[in-house]
């Protein structure tokens, strides 16, 4: 009981201010008669006829598909790569200049680089999206293997494991806490890549409707599709920190009995 109340505190003293904002936002724009800051109440109606029943199937389901199945397409390539780079100081010295070369480029800046290949189809935008994701995972990944305590390494060769066992059993353990924070970073670049992606030449997708609303001065859509992407934002955010703490339940318990 005492850690559900602790986890209620919490969860309360998370919301106050995100309440406390869209209170002030609701009272301020009540009586507002600017075409370009209508009331909030006018806003959320329109939210959720825009949302719930008519262009949910339309915008929000392809933005999600391109977001994840580009997210998962690169951050295999990014684990898979890491490891084998991470685990290989020698060969990580060849590849390294390259990796960070391509880092270096803004992932945004690389959108119009996928038209070229792969034209406005939703191949472009999960081409995107993969490769926008997979450097940061590909960069913890290596950071991670890297980090592993060689004794636990020689515990691992005094125990005649295999080079599979050593790579399972003690270094994706050992790395995983960097790892985890590496999709993080990942989940959000590939989050705004999505949305970059289709501002550009699509006729679908969140931020294509977004942009539209803007340019054909339909602001009571556009401030909808604005607080669809905060809220979508958000709500990814939260499901990939309970799936982290799922995922790290050891690591966290070792942490709370070494304190």
């Amino acid at each position: 009981m005492n850690l559900l109340n602790s986890r209620i505190i919490r969860f309360l003293i998370g919301i106050w201010l995100p309440i406390l904002l869209i209170w002030w936002w609701w009272t301020w724009s009540a009586d507002s008669v600017d075409p370009f800051f209508p009331p909030l109440s006018a806003i959320w109606e329109q939210f959720k006829f825009n949302w719930i029943w008519q262009y949910f199937p339309i915008h929000v389901v392809p933005s999600l598909r391109n977001l994840f199945v580009g997210y998962f397409i690169g951050i295999f390539a990014g684990v898979t790569l890491g490891a084998l780079l991470g685990a290989s100081p020698r060969v990580s010295r060849y590849f390294e200049p390259v990796i960070d070369f391509l880092r270096s480029i803004p992932p945004v800046a690389t959108v119009p680089v996928f038209i070229l290949f792969f034209g406005l189809d939703a191949q472009m935008r999960i081409a995107a999206v993969a490769v926008a994701a997979c450097f940061p995972t590909l960069l913890s990944t290596m950071q991670g293997f890297r980090a592993t305590d060689p004794t636990l390494l020689d515990t691992g060769k005094v125990f005649k494991l295999t080079p599979f066992q050593m790579m399972w059993k003690v270094r994706v353990p050992n790395a995983s806490p960097i790892i985890w924070s590496g999709l993080q970073v990942s989940l959000q670049i590939a989050f705004v890549v999505t949305i970059a992606s289709e501002i550009l030449g699509s006729g679908f997708g969140i931020g294509a409707f977004t942009t539209i609303s803007i340019d054909s001065f339909m602001i009571l859509d556009a401030w909808t599709g604005v607080i669809l992407l905060g809220l979508l934002g958000f709500a990814i955010n939260v499901i990939f920190d309970l799936v982290e703490r799922w995922s790290l339940r050891w690591y966290i318990g070792q942490k709370k009995l070494a304190s």
